[in-house]
């Protein structure tokens, strides 16, 4: 496959599309922040609805209705044992015991579960991203909604007998908003058959990240971000990942990577964008995907989808 570059502003742009749900341009989000009171109203109108969800102890707190249109879900926790919420789209007549059967045999790192499991997801449900959060990294993600039936979910206790999951319905008049400009965007995507990010822009301490997935059809992607220590090498973090299973078991040992504190953007279908609005700080961070091919059921990271960056 040939690689083609694109410029970060261009890039960005076309991704900006994908995520506004606004009708026309909107003067109001250019006014400067001294605007009179009336067109401080007219900017605030623009902002996405903002949908909160909030994991404990207790279990997982999610509103069960919004409006389509431009959406920004912010997520906390409180609970070190939870904090990977996603959300997914379910096909019509798909239970969510269903939906968990297949999400279980993709994540199983057993070769053939995973290839089974691909499969049956494509028929069963959309994954529509979602974040990695902590008690101490809380975070956001913004996509659009249309009309339909929508699931919450922890991937942290998926395998349990009642895992935490909730039902949001997107009904109404879509609304209007602008999404906040990223100043990066990370892509996933299969380049000479090697899965490799491409990474566009500079990724700043408070700002967006776009995330999106160019892989080949049927191939689920996820991007969690783990800061590394001062001392860690390139070298260090290749022999970590050649350690892991053809498909995709965790190495025995603790490597490079604080498994207890990464953050990110979790898995989305192919054609997918979702903004990422994270806690990270200045520093060297390495991105990563634990996700396998579905085709063969080979590990994604073991196979080159990690990439190490700077955090400005």
């Amino acid at each position: 496959m040939r690689r083609i570059r694109h410029t970060w502003a261009a890039t960005a742009a076309g991704a900006l599309l994908v995520l506004t749900a606004t009708t026309g341009p909107s003067a109001a989000a250019a006014q400067p922040l001294t605007a009179p009171a009336a067109d401080r109203a007219a900017v605030e109108e623009q902002a996405p609805q903002v949908l909160e969800l909030r994991s404990s102890v207790d279990g997982l707190s999610a509103p069960t209705t919004a409006r389509p249109g431009l959406t920004t879900f912010r997520v906390s926790t409180t609970d070190p044992a939870s904090g990977w919420i996603s959300l997914v789209r379910p096909k019509p007549g798909v239970s969510f015991e269903s939906f968990r059967s297949s999400l279980l045999k993709i994540i199983n790192a057993v070769g053939p579960d995973i290839v089974e499991g691909s499969a049956e997801m494509q028929q069963k449900a959309e994954l529509l991203g979602g974040t990695v959060i902590h008690p101490n990294l809380p975070a956001s993600f913004t996509r659009t909604l249309t009309p339909g039936t929508y699931w919450f979910f922890d991937y942290r206790n998926i395998r349990d007998e009642n895992p935490r999951h909730s039902t949001l319905t997107v009904s109404g008049t879509a609304g209007t908003g602008t999404a906040p400009a990223p100043t990066a965007s990370l892509t996933g995507k299969m380049i000479d058959g090697r899965p490799r990010w491409i990474l566009d822009g500079t990724v700043r301490a408070g700002r967006p990240i776009l995330f999106r997935n160019e892989m080949p059809e049927g191939q689920n992607i996820e991007a969690i971000f783990f800061r590394l220590a001062d001392d860690v090498t390139e070298q260090d973090v290749q022999d970590y990942v050649n350690d892991f299973g053809d498909t995709g078991a965790f190495p025995d040992y603790t490597g490079p990577l604080d498994l207890e504190q990464g953050t990110g953007g979790l898995p989305m279908n192919v054609g997918e964008t979702s903004l990422l609005q994270l806690t990270l700080q200045p520093g060297r961070y390495v991105v990563v995907d634990f996700f396998s091919d579905a085709k063969d059921g080979s590990s994604l990271i073991k196979r080159g989808h990690w990439k190490i960056f700077e955090v400005q």
